[in-house]
C-alpha cells in the first residue's frame, strides 16, 4: 500500500527503512523520502516508528 502519495512511498519501503535502521519520521524522510513532502503521511509513519519501538522493547516507553 502506498503511505506517501506525494512520493509514492510504500509500506513496504517504510518498513525497511526503519528495520535499516531509521528510529525517527526524519530519519525516514531523509532515507527514502516519506512524509517530507505535504505531510499527510507523517501520523502513519510514527505509529511504523512506533510499533517497531514496541516490538523491539516489548513494549516499553523510553524514559527522557
Amino acid at each position: 500500500m502506498i503511505l506517501c502519495l506525494c512520493h509514492g512511498v510504500s509500506d513496504h519501503t517504510v518498513t525497511a527503512t526503519i528495520s535499516g535502521g531509521a528510529h525517527t519520521v526524519d530519519q525516514i524522510q531523509r532515507a527514502c523520502g516519506a512524509g517530507s513532502d505535504c505531510g499527510a503521511c507523517r501520523d502513519l509513519l510514527e505509529a511504523l516508528v512506533e510499533r517497531a519501538r514496541e516490538r523491539h522493547y516489548g513494549g516499553a516507553t523510553a524514559v527522557h
